[in-house]
């Protein structure tokens, strides 16, 4: 099995500030809560959607279309998530 090289510390790091939480709308809000109760922190991809309101329900509708009508069975997602990532090298 091959290691694992250490990822540079250049794409640890977003090019992007996050939003200023100040001028998020309430459902902007509501969302980052919701991933932060469940994550423990948001989503590096929700916070870049975060810029974009109404970009991020788009967004948002359109990666619940995507998980529904997926034919892998709920418990193997996440196995198959941390899987592709791995592949692909990425840090999952």
């Amino acid at each position: 099995m091959a290691t694992k090289k250490p990822v540079p510390k250049e794409h640890l790091t977003s090019r992007l500030t996050p939003p200023d939480s100040s001028s998020l709308p309430a459902s902007v809000h509501q969302i980052l809560s919701e991933e932060t109760e469940r994550f423990g922190a948001p989503l590096n991809t929700t916070m870049v959607w975060a810029h974009h309101p109404v970009l991020l329900a788009a967004y948002r509708a359109w990666r619940k279309a995507m998980n529904e009508a997926t034919l892998i069975p709920e418990n193997l997602k996440y196995l198959v998530y941390v899987r592709v990532a791995s592949l692909n090298g990425c840090p999952f």
